[in-house]
């Protein structure tokens, strides 16, 4: 089974780990309005549920996707 990580990717979650646990982690709401990028795939769509590991989003009728709070883009 091929792996979809690259190298890097530690690093970079340990980093983002690292700034949530400085600055805290800004989780949206029920019902926001979110978009971000996911393994290089933009979306959009509204927020379902977040909690400190993920997050899903609706992004059309009967349609959501579940990803990290990091993918999230900061406004």
């Amino acid at each position: 089974m091929a792996s979809e990580t690259m190298v890097g990717d530690a690093e970079a979650a340990g980093a983002i780990a690292g700034m949530q646990e400085l600055y805290g982690l800004s989780l949206p709401e029920r019902g926001q309005a979110i978009r971000g990028e996911t393994k290089g795939k933009r979306w959009s769509g509204e927020c379902f549920h977040a909690d400190q590991f993920s997050v899903i989003v609706e992004i059309d009728v009967d349609v959501f996707i579940t990803v990290s709070p990091s993918d999230i883009e900061i406004e």
